[in-house]
């Protein structure tokens, strides 16, 4: 029964059980809470990578898309990746000319030049 209803001597013993049961929570409680959560995730690690291998990853993960597409014989999903990737090829221009074309990418074009042929 609600405390705001009850009459009588058993009231109190009523308020006090319903007072125990509801307790306010403090607005920092949640604060200490997220506090804690980012403290967790210090605890993984950050891996620093060059620019070399994020370019060459991109690359590389355009190059398998592609790959894909050949496959399931997309000509759509494949054109809309060569461009993708074409422009992902010009953004690591600087790099290329530094490092030399990759080999997975001069392999890609000759493999889609067959392609294209059959």
């Amino acid at each position: 029964m609600s405390r705001f209803f009850a009459t009588g001597s058993d009231s109190e013993s009523e308020e006090s059980s319903s007072a125990d049961e509801i307790t306010p929570k403090a607005p920092g409680a949640t604060f200490k809470q997220s506090l804690l959560l980012s403290d967790d995730e210090e605890d993984t690690k950050r891996v620093v990578r060059s620019a070399k291998d994020k370019r060459f990853e991109e690359l590389t993960n355009l190059i398998k898309t592609i790959r894909n597409a050949m496959k399931i014989r997309d000509m759509s999903k494949c054109l809309e990746e060569f461009e993708q990737l074409c422009r992902a090829f010009l953004k690591s221009k600087n790099i290329v000319d530094k490092e030399g074309i990759p080999p997975f990418y001069i392999r890609l074009l000759a493999d889609l030049e067959d392609y294209l042929n059959q």
